[in-house]
């Protein structure tokens, strides 16, 4: 199913990436590129979870698919880059200042910017990969299905601000709303 289905959305997004799959602990899918070759990735986990829902197979891969075509790795590195070179920058002064751990304050505060934008290529990943999905004949409520399996299996406390994607209930929110506006209902 994997395979067909990533075929079918690689087809609607015209993006030329390959897919693999990896052995990992974690319950994850993502993007990479590698020497100008561009994958996609699915652990073992995320299939397990997935199982046999195609519609959320191809959310999914429209999501990933939709980071390379974004370019959002390449945007993220320069991004980091950046931020380095102004964290530093930043604790120096702070410090000169006489603010006592001016630096770890100026890598928090550069932290909270950079995860900001990282939520918003995610929320543009989710909208593209969403469209490529619906257009090729999926359901938008994979996604849904997919972040309600994430959000039953998530642990995390962190807060807000600091996380690098949207929360589960907003990515829920804005996949049903896809779902009603293409099909009439929601999931």
């Amino acid at each position: 199913n994997l395979a067909k289905v990533f075929a079918t959305i690689r087809g609607q997004s015209k993006v030329s990436a390959s897919l693999g799959i990896v052995a990992s602990e974690m319950t994850n899918a993502f993007a990479t590129s590698t020497s100008g070759r561009q994958s996609i990735m699915f652990t073992l986990p995320m299939l397990e979870k997935i199982g046999s829902d195609e519609d959320a197979m191809a959310t999914t891969t429209g999501h990933e698919l939709a980071h390379l075509h974004l370019k959002h790795g390449e945007i993220r590195q320069q991004r980091a880059e950046s931020a380095k070179s102004v964290s530093n920058v930043l604790g120096t002064v702070l410090g000169l200042a006489g603010v006592p751990m001016g630096g770890s304050i100026a890598s928090l505060g550069v932290s909270t910017i950079t995860a900001a934008y990282s939520r918003d290529e995610e929320r543009e990943a989710d909208e593209l990969g969403l469209s490529w999905a619906v257009a090729a004949g999926y359901s938008a409520c994979g996604s849904v299905r997919t972040m309600r399996m994430l959000k039953a299996m998530s642990t995390s406390s962190a807060l807000p601000f600091f996380a690098s994607h949207p929360a589960h209930d907003e990515r829920i929110e804005r996949a049903n709303e896809l779902a009603l506006k293409t099909t009439g209902r929601a999931c």
